[in-house]
């Protein structure tokens, strides 16, 4: 089905009622990308995003000229209401009572009390999507904590495993918080609206921007429940080299080249044979004549094997890694990715937002946009070769003051049949059929997300080359097995798995019945594998115009970039998230993991969620096509304006913010135990002036985060002299109880811990076939309708073939048996 010179606006005639914070822009904006009308309520003196960094140069602190803004308000109209106002109260509650979706992101309590509570506004319009993003969600011991960007990322586990060994661990190089909560919820609220098809009723949605930030952790924080103790290198051990692995020890993850730095994937787990960047300098060498006798004699086309299997000796792979850094040393960031695409190997080039601005890649699909006057980047998830358009440009202040009336006026006649509570179980994909040919992180999220909403997802994989993901620790007990990986399990709960080689004829056979039967085929290969497997979508929809597919990798076709391959941690390097995140007088160290695998995701959801929502009400499907690379631009799309409109290259900052001061990770008593603490507002410096001694620093000036920032340096080193000689848990109780925005940086196992986690039930037991009772991190999103979040564990490699080929895909005994003899069942 060709949907050349089509848009894809799925949610188009959806109302959005967005009166959120900073804390929730993204969760509209991503809505308003996808057709739905975003009306923001802004007070009088205009949203808070509009006063956030960066703005056009020599306009600072104007209201419009916010870039920061300009990104996250793209798509939405703009009336002013005053809450504070009787009359203003009322006329939300009649628009919200016009609205499909209301998002709000204030603290627990404020809106209903003030009559816009989910109770009030749903009593009203019994079909309303109510969504709550909030620091610690609505309830538990943190709910109403005081906190910022930093100190989330702190709680949420993020800050623990960043940074260099040495030094204090980092934040992000841009912070990406409320970014996280945001965009979790817009595809949380597509779901919702897919239930609200089924039941005909609305629900309240409430969001924690600590549990999203845990969710962009992956393995680490499944050590606790796997091992009982936290990641190598990451707790007491985190400044001794010698906790690591060997894997992490010994193969390098950034090194330096002629021009600057690279992200590299050396070592040779999930290698092909021959693949990788050690032996292909090697061969390269030993066709110079330059390879060393030390290594002339190693099988270079089996080294991973060799590695693995513990026949190749330390002192051989130290030499060959230090060779290999000497030549990648040699060439440029150009010249390696040339070398790159050449050969197949896992290396980005740690690129600024200036290289993006440059790129023949983006330039080629025509990525980045003008809009308003400014250059943005464009929408990540497109349905065909033509780029998506941008909505429109972020509104004035105001600007559409009369929608309010025509909002009231034609509200929309409701669709659904109405159900009792006792008939509603909240799974909003409830009768879909989901075929998951997609591996590791980024596809596999995706899929669960459609799993654990009640959708029947068979994911098709082989353990004649396992899931990447299931060769990663942590595993369970610290005994290695395919089905052990608590990496794997975090991201494949509530699924089947098939067990097919899709490489044989009669495995491809077996794939295109799956391809037929499915409602949604989601995948994650590189580009063209799909058509050699016939299972492209041109082939699968030939007969059929409701088929939903997802197609994500790394930079997606239409560009010089198409067949790059690499994980997060490439895709990240290559769209300036390394280059932002570390201190200023080093290489930079980048974000911690394949990190866009964890935001992908999140658009992918949401993307899939509103095309399953468009096919309900017309029955035509959709070829979704995602970039992970472009997911990430948006991600730092404040700064990629920046670079278009001032000319201005983001670079590392280390602790430095525009937005708060003191704001910073300071070392406490203990080994290396740390707290993030961050002062944005006059009434949090004067709760930390209440309990530090900061005599020296008084003044009506230091009330403002403009006098903060001119003495930061002494403001700084007084705060870090009072925290390192206290317990991190006492300085947290101490300034949350002033008023101060902190946390605990928490390790992995802080969070298995958290009294907060456990109140809200952030994990559930699930039992695994093989390795019995085992917990599972549920969702970020509460959901009011469904009481229960993840409906089973994650398989076992091949669990339920069997049962998939004959009552699924309609196979006898007799053929099962065949296609066992035959070696394709594995």
């Amino acid at each position: 089905m060709s949907h050349q010179g089509e848009s894809f606006r799925p949610l188009a005639g959806v109302r959005v009622l967005d009166i959120a914070t900073v804390r929730a822009e993204m969760a509209g904006r991503l809505l308003a990308d996808l057709g739905a009308e975003v009306l923001k309520i802004e007070p009088p003196d205009g949203a808070d995003a509009r006063f956030r960094p960066p703005f056009e140069a020599g306009r600072e602190g104007d209201p419009e000229s916010s870039l920061y803004w300009a990104s996250v308000a793209l798509g939405k109209r703009s009336i002013v209401l005053d809450r504070e106002s009787p009359a203003d109260r009322d006329r939300i509650g009649d628009l919200a009572a016009a609205a499909d979706v209301f998002i709000e992101s204030f603290n627990p309590g404020t809106l209903t009390a003030i009559g816009l509570g989910p109770a009030e506004l749903t009593a009203r319009n019994s079909q309303l999507i109510y969504a709550s993003i909030t620091p610690f969600g609505q309830d538990g011991p943190k709910s109403h904590w005081p906190a910022t960007e930093l100190t989330v990322e702190a709680a949420g586990g993020r800050i623990a495993l960043q940074g260099d060994l040495d030094r204090p661990p980092l934040p992000l190089g841009f912070p990406h918080s409320w970014f996280h909560a945001g965009a979790q919820a817009a595809a949380d609220i597509a779901i919702a609206l897919n239930e609200r098809a089924l039941s005909g009723r609305g629900q309240v949605l409430d969001t924690s921007a600590q549990e999203a930030m845990i969710w962009t952790l992956m393995g680490p924080v499944g050590y606790p429940v796997a091992t009982g103790e936290d990641p190598p290198g990451t707790a007491d051990d985190r400044g001794d080299p010698s906790a690591l692995s060997d894997l992490a020890r010994l193969f390098p993850r950034l090194c330096a080249c002629a021009d600057g730095h690279v992200a590299v994937a050396m070592s040779p787990l999930g290698q092909s044979r021959g693949g990788g960047v050690i032996p292909q300098v090697m061969r390269e060498l030993r066709a110079a004549g330059r390879l060393p006798p030390t290594l002339e004699a190693v099988d270079w086309e089996n080294w991973s094997q060799e590695y693995l299997s513990g026949r190749m000796s330390e002192p051989v792979v130290i030499e060959a890694v230090d060779l290999t850094l000497v030549e990648l040393e040699k060439r440029t960031k150009e010249e390696l990715i040339e070398w790159t695409l050449e050969h197949k190997h896992r290396l980005g080039a740690i690129r600024t937002t200036r290289d993006l601005v440059a790129d023949s890649h983006l330039e080629r699909r025509r990525f980045f946009q003008e809009q308003g006057g400014r250059l943005h980047p464009g929408l990540p998830a497109r349905i065909g070769p033509a780029p998506e358009a941008l909505p429109e440009r972020a509104p004035r202040l105001d600007e559409h003051s009369s929608a309010a009336e025509s909002w009231i006026a034609a509200r929309p006649k409701r669709r659904g049949r109405a159900v009792t509570a006792a008939g509603r179980d909240g799974n909003a994909f409830a009768g879909l059929k989901v075929a998951d040919f997609s591996w590791v992180v980024a596809g596999p999220t995706m899929g669960k997300a459609l799993a654990d909403h009640g959708a029947t997802v068979v994911r098709v994989e082989s353990a004649k080359r396992p899931d990447l993901a299931r060769r990663l620790p942590p595993f369970k007990d610290e005994v290695e097995g395919l089905n052990r990986s608590q990496w794997a399990g975090m991201f494949n709960t509530s699924k089947l798995s098939l067990s097919v080689d899709l490489t044989t004829t009669e495995g491809a056979d077996v794939g295109r019945r799956l391809g037929d039967w499915a409602d949604v085929v989601l995948e994650s290969f590189s580009p063209g594998t799909m058509a050699r497997f016939g299972l492209d979508y041109e082939t699968l929809s030939a007969e059929r115009d409701d088929l939903i597919m997802l197609s994500t990798s790394l930079f997606a076709t239409g560009g010089p970039l198409t067949t790059y391959v690499g994980f997060g941690q490439q895709a990240a390097a290559m769209v300036g998230l390394h280059a932002i995140t570390g201190w200023p007088d080093r290489p930079p160290a980048g974000p911690f993991g394949p990190y866009t695998d964890v935001i992908a995701p999140k658009f992918g959801t949401t993307a899939l969620a509103a095309a399953i929502l468009e096919r309900r009400r017309t029955g035509k499907g959709r070829y979704i096509e995602l970039s992970q690379a472009e997911t990430g631009v948006r991600f730092v799309e404040p700064l990629v304006l920046d670079e278009t409109v001032n000319g201005r290259t983001a670079g590392p900052r280390a602790m430095d913010s525009d937005l708060a001061c003191p704001h910073g990770v300071y070392a406490t008593r203990g080994t290396e135990r740390y707290i993030a603490v961050a002062v944005e507002t006059k009434a949090q410096w004067q709760g930390l002036r209440s309990v530090v001694a900061l005599g020296s620093f008084g003044g009506a000036n230091l009330e403002s985060l403009a006098g903060r920032i001119e003495r930061r340096v002494e403001i700084e080193a007084a705060l870090s002299a009072w925290c390192a000689d206290q317990p991190a848990r006492d300085l947290e109780a101490i300034l949350i109880d002033a008023g101060v925005p902190a946390s605990v940086v928490q390790r992995p196992t802080d969070l298995f811990s958290d009294p907060h986690l456990e109140h809200r039930g952030f994990r559930e037991t699930h039992e695994h076939s093989e390795l019995g009772p085992m917990l599972y991190d549920a969702f970020a999103t509460r959901f009011s309708a469904k009481p229960a979040m993840l409906r089973g564990p994650t398989p076992c490699i091949g669990e339920h073939t069997d049962g998939i080929l004959r009552d699924i895909l309609g196979y006898t005994d007799e053929e099962i048996e065949a296609l066992r003899a035959a070696d394709v069942l594995t």
